[in-house]
């Protein structure tokens, strides 16, 4: 098990290559963040974030949905229903349409505050239906879709289980079995995270040598407790010894070019979304900064690494 700090120190700049901050069109001074990867839907390209005002009041987060307008630039699309959700997630299982996204429940007249993962899923991004919810409590629940169909899920409990957060991992047969049950079960992965520590998987890929590349993030407080952060990892995992390989870093918040922040102890958070490999040893990774903009950066695919490993 490895802090922060021992990542760090083996963390290579070089993989860096760049980063663009993204447009968006249609959403007033709101603001867009936590996006996930762009994706092809007919003859477009769209992707899912995270939209609510600068300042905010009340519930006011919704998942919206944005169609690609020309380089870097994307705008709402209204044919959409927003979600009040937070955090957006997509993927594809069995040819289905996966979207899921954080539900914040609040007891009335209580200042409590829970939560839960809510999922969709259709054959159209425009008309897509509620089909499940996770356990009170977790965030991060990612799918993906093995080679044999059956389905690996990354799980975050905290509390008693889980702390901050750690990473469970189960498999189930269909999606009829994502139940709050089975997620709550899921075992977990040991020696990732620090005392201290927490972090959570954003997105799994199937790779080439047929186990998980898992993109995520690690995080911590500062000393003071003032501040968040949040660093981009990868790791690799064997789902069927369930053993995972060590957490890299692969993007702190320093390699991008300032901006502003929802809040001054937020700046230095990075919530990567999705990434898309290319074949040419290079990735587009698609990620939130500072709880306000979001960033497509472009790096060296983290994952190739484990793809070459005998």
């Amino acid at each position: 098990m490895k802090s922060i700090n021992q990542i760090l120190n083996i963390y290579k700049q070089e993989n860096f290559i760049g980063a663009k901050r993204l447009k968006f069109l249609g959403t007033g001074k709101n603001s867009v963040y936590n996006i996930t990867a762009p994706f092809k839907f007919k003859d477009d390209w769209y992707l899912f974030g995270r939209e609510e005002p600068i300042i905010k009041k009340g519930i006011c987060w919704k998942i919206s949905l944005f169609k690609k307008k020309g380089n870097n630039c994307w705008e709402i699309d209204v044919g959409f229903k927003k979600l009040i959700l937070e955090d957006p997630f997509v993927n594809e299982i069995d040819g289905v349409f996966i979207l899921g996204g954080i539900e914040i429940i609040k007891s009335v007249g209580k200042k409590e505050v829970n939560y839960r993962t809510i999922f969709y899923k259709g054959y159209d991004i425009h008309n897509l239906k509620k089909f499940a919810r996770g356990p009170l409590g977790m965030k991060d629940i990612r799918l993906v879709e093995l080679k044999d169909k059956r389905i690996g899920i990354f799980t975050r409990p905290q509390g008693k289980k889980g702390r901050r957060g750690k990473i469970g991992f189960t498999i189930i047969s269909s999606l009829k079995e994502l139940t709050p049950r089975k997620l709550s079960n899921a075992p977990i992965i040991k020696g990732q995270f620090a005392k201290g520590e927490w972090g959570g998987v954003n997105q799994a890929l199937l790779l080439k040598n047929k186990k998980i590349g898992a993109l995520g993030h690690i995080a911590r407080y500062s000393k003071d407790k003032k501040s968040k952060f949040y660093y981009a990892i990868v790791f690799c995992f064997d789902y069927e010894t369930k053993t995972a390989s060590s957490l890299r870093l692969i993007l702190r918040r320093a390699e991008l070019p300032e901006g502003e922040s929802k809040d001054p102890g937020l700046y230095n958070v990075i919530f990567p979304g999705g990434i898309i490999r290319k074949n040419d040893g290079i990735s587009f990774l698609y990620a939130g900064v500072a709880d306000i903009e979001s960033y497509q950066i472009l790096i060296k695919d983290p994952f190739e690494y484990y793809e070459k490993e005998k």
